[in-house]
């Protein structure tokens, strides 16, 4: 049996997402506890940079001397610019911490100094409820919202209101659509083929950009932008799909949480808009596994039919043979603009 890929265009549902620390560290919110976007959930001590400072050079005294004007102990934690050694000599030359951090050896007229970095902070991402915890390294919470997964991101995650620039889903973004009133807003446009419109967007600090379809060159500028890019479609002149659009452009003015994760081949996650919204009895969580039968809403992922949605009307028995000189187990399905129209199983992904 042929399960596809299935991603999710929801009006509402039940959202869980994990939160991971990169190595074991402290969780610092409660089960059941309600968390905004931006609040930290969790944090774990890096790995520290080990830096060696020469005493010796540094105070311009013998190796065999250091030991005297050493004024810390091994393993013990100082501040930034704290002494370390000296002072020695009329100028009462001394020698520093470069950091916060432990002394780990002296050796040979050095010290070996670990530098604290900065502590990993996890980010909730989106606001909800604590429904689990390991502990130590992860966290579940729990929402209720719109939800729209996409095709690629930029890696990058963020929070803002937001407002819909253009017309319609074949929209391009535009610079002369882009002011200062948009300033901290996550942006929804059609499509995206030049760099101008990204690199303004950035000047007004914007908070995200949600696109139908990206120019494939772009990706490298996109990689780089400091806000999260989520590529609903696909690359190249794809118009948003009309469900996604239509879900979104009802949602103007509320606020969104953009995951923009990049994809790997066979990665379960997928970059996604959730759009958080109240409700007053229980929601069931989206379905995962979707068979591919009459009736059910489909995307299709590649050209000639690359983006546009239909709804499967029977399963062709067999091989079907297409122009391009390949066989495909295939499926008739009836698609918007084209209407009733064979396509590869391959090329055809769920949109619940």
């Amino acid at each position: 049996m042929f399960l596809p890929k299935v991603l999710h265009v929801l009006p509402l549902t039940t959202i869980r997402r994990q939160r991971v620390l990169p190595l074991p560290g402290r969780i610092i919110v409660d089960l059941n506890q309600r968390v905004r976007s931006r609040d930290i959930v969790a944090e774990a001590e890096l790995t520290p940079r080990h830096v060696f400072v020469d005493v010796a050079k540094t105070l311009g005294i013998d190796i065999r001397e250091v030991a005297r004007y050493i004024t810390r102990d091994k393993d013990e934690r100082v501040e930034k610019g704290e002494v370390i050694a000296g002072p020695v000599g009329i100028t009462r030359r001394t020698v520093k911490a470069p950091g916060d951090g432990r002394i780990v050896a002296i050796t040979d007229g050095k010290v070996l100094y670990a530098l604290q970095s900065d502590p990993f902070l996890l980010v909730a991402g989106i606001p909800g409820d604590v429904v689990h915890s390991d502990g130590m390294t992860s966290v579940t919470i729990e929402t209720t919202g719109a939800l729209i997964q996409g095709v690629w991101g930029n890696d990058k995650k963020d929070f803002g209101v937001m407002r819909i620039i253009g017309e319609g889903p074949r929209d391009r973004l535009l610079t002369d659509q882009l002011d200062i009133g948009l300033r901290g807003a996550v942006l929804v446009a059609g499509m995206c083929d030049h760099p101008a419109p990204l690199y303004q967007a950035s000047e007004l600090a914007i908070r995200g950009l949600i696109l139908g379809g990206l120019s494939a060159e772009l990706i490298p500028i996109v990689e780089n932008l400091p806000y999260p890019v989520v590529v609903l479609e696909g690359f190249g002149p794809v118009p948003m799909s009309p469900p996604a659009y239509e879900l979104l452009s009802t949602s103007r003015g509320r606020e969104a949480a953009l995951d923009a994760h990049t994809p790997e081949p066979y990665d379960v996650q997928q970059p996604e808009v959730i759009i958080p919204l109240p409700v007053v009895n229980p929601v069931e969580l989206p379905e995962e596994i979707i068979n591919l039968t009459p009736g059910v809403r489909v995307r299709a992922t590649n050209p000639p039919h690359q983006g546009v949605v239909g709804i499967v009307e029977r399963i062709i028995p067999g091989a079907v043979s297409y122009p391009s000189g390949i066989l495909a187990k295939s499926a008739v399905v009836d698609l918007d603009i084209f209407g009733r129209t064979n396509v590869p199983l391959a090329n055809l992904e769920v949109l619940q």
